[in-house]
């Protein structure tokens, strides 16, 4: 029992490696001129896919640019479909200079988090407002479904719950506190790691533990809203509900894949590392993973997202949007 609480220790705080070399990060400088193949195969992939992913991404902002017509909606989409090149990007730059990885994990996870808030303030734009919703849920007597990811599967039997403007708020709230939170963790977080650098990982641990019900909260908030208005017939022109999975999904793996490789490299998966360290090994082949999620995101979007296909773009001259654009809106927000 003491050896398996040892091993649990030495996984949460060390490793179960003895490694006696130089665990120190090389600067980018030595790092590209000593690349073996499988490192400068990596690049060169995650190169060609990273501009490919912002060359969409540039193709995306054009159409949302020229027709999106609501400036609210313009800008949540805007935001929306910046996360795969954004991310990507920061993923790609931390793959040429390793010492960076941290700060392009922190920026990346807190872009997503307020794309959290964002995508919520797109639904609460489409349906007109929480009072519209509120109106259009009574109507079709459908109430709120608690019973959503992450918690589903913890409480199996949460009631369902009448559809009120309150209760909208707090929703509102718990994912709008997601980011707030998330943005005083990163200050933090960047504090202890300048200062303190490999020493301050187990502070790190103990950091995210502490925000983790934040996160949680964030994501339940958002669920149980989705899951709730995707029962509306309007949001199906818009496909509201791809956009949704899209942003879920690409942040699930981003979130889980960051523990999953710090943990199999403190485990020994990577050994020692040559050019780089055990756990800098595992980052930089993390970023590679990234990279290859954003282009799929990306490519994945270009094709259910079309402009022809969804009533967000509401000036393209398409008959399967032109009567959801022809109805009355409003640019109510959250």
């Amino acid at each position: 029992m003491i050896d398996i609480f040892d091993t649990v220790v030495r996984l949460l705080t060390g490793s179960l490696l003895n490694c006696t070399h130089d665990d120190s990060v090389p600067s980018s400088k030595y790092f590209l001129t000593h690349l073996s193949a499988p490192y400068i195969i990596a690049i060169i992939v995650s190169t060609v896919l990273c501009l490919t992913t912002l060359a969409l991404g540039a193709i995306h902002y054009s159409y949302i640019f020229i027709y999106v017509t609501h400036p609210y909606r313009r800008a949540f989409v805007f935001y929306l479909a910046g996360t795969a090149p954004f991310v990507s990007s920061f993923a790609l730059v931390a793959m040429f200079m390793p010492r960076i990885w941290f700060l392009a994990h922190l920026l990346s996870f807190f872009y997503f988090s307020i794309g959290l808030y964002f995508v919520i303030c797109l639904l609460m734009h489409i349906v007109e407002g929480r009072q519209s919703m509120v109106k259009k849920m009574h109507q079709k007597s459908s109430r709120l479904t608690v019973q959503t990811p992450p918690f589903c599967c913890v409480f199996p039997c949460l009631p369902t719950l009448q559809v009120e403007t309150k209760k909208i708020k707090i929703l509102e709230f718990m994912v709008m506190q997601t980011p707030c939170v998330r943005l005083f963790a990163t200050i933090v977080s960047l504090i202890l790691y300048f200062e303190y650098n490999t020493g301050s990982f187990f502070a790190l641990k103990v950091l995210d533990f502490i925000s983790l019900p934040s996160l949680l909260f964030g994501i339940y908030g958002c669920h149980i809203l989705v899951t709730t208005v995707s029962k509306l017939d309007e949001l199906i022109p818009y496909r509201y509900i791809v956009v949704f999975r899209l942003l879920d999904i690409y942040f699930m793996f981003f979130g889980l894949q960051q523990p999953i490789f710090d943990f199999i490299a403190r485990a020994g998966v990577f050994g020692c590392g040559t050019l780089l360290p055990a756990l800098d090994t595992a980052f930089f082949w993390k970023n590679f993973a990234t990279v290859l999620e954003s282009f799929f995101v990306s490519v994945i979007s270009t094709a259910l997202l079309k402009p022809s296909r969804s009533a967000l773009f509401d000036k393209y001259p398409s008959t399967g949007t032109c009567s959801v654009a022809s109805m009355p809106t409003h640019e109510s927000t959250a």
